[in-house]
């Protein structure tokens, strides 16, 4: 598959290129610097900036699929930010105009109606006093891919760690989060489900919760 990543320089991106390379997709990562990305020869970097439009048409022309990773800085309880719902609606524009369908968009737990489904420390704590700017802004771009028209799939991982993979069998993928209290998750298992996401469609259209 010609795959493009964005956010391939963060800590799950990296995980989502090896990934894919070792599963002999084709790749390509939109990346700020491409001096300063060290990927393996196989990988095609393309400079770019996801607030950057036409960047963002040269990176999608040709691809089959995207999944997309950003990260974000911590914003603190008062401090709000657009670069993810600004950077994503530049994205599905430039998915629409090339054709490429298929989306799988990393947020996080706690955006749209994953709001409260985490550990109590995370819902009261981090969330509202750590991320709430940051997590204002994935309810934007969450509502922005589920209005693109796109064949998407929104990923919310748990409690992000960098412990070592499971394996892609081990991760739940919750929809029904009546009840439900999210624990962790790798990146790298993180990054092995996506993957399957994408050759398998089982939840598109769909927003599960991700934890093992």
């Amino acid at each position: 598959m010609k795959l493009l990543i964005i956010g391939a320089t963060g800590p799950t991106g990296r995980q989502i290129v090896d990934q894919a390379l070792a599963q002999g997709h084709t790749v390509t990562a939109l990346v700020r610097d491409p001096a300063k990305a060290s990927f393996a020869p196989p990988v095609t970097k393309v400079a770019g900036d996801v607030l950057a439009a036409a960047s963002l048409q040269q990176a999608v022309a040709g691809q089959e699929a995207v999944l997309c990773t950003l990260g974000s800085a911590a914003t603190g309880p008062f401090k709000e930010m657009t670069m993810l719902s600004e950077g994503t609606r530049n994205l599905v524009t430039a998915m629409q105009e090339a054709g490429a369908r298929r989306l799988v968009c990393i947020t996080g737990i706690g955006a749209g109606d994953s709001k409260g489904y985490g550990p109590w420390w995370y819902n009261w704590l981090v969330q509202p006093l750590v991320l709430r700017g940051v997590y204002h802004d994935k309810d934007r771009q969450e509502a922005i891919v589920r209005a693109s028209g796109l064949d998407w799939t929104l990923v919310r991982p748990g409690i992000l760690t960098n412990a070592a993979a499971k394996g892609v069998s081990a991760v739940r993928a919750v929809t029904d989060l009546k009840g439900f209290c999210a624990g962790s998750i790798s990146r790298a298992d993180v990054a092995a489900w996506c993957l399957r996401e994408l050759a398998d469609s089982q939840y598109r259209g769909q927003a599960p919760v991700l934890v093992s």
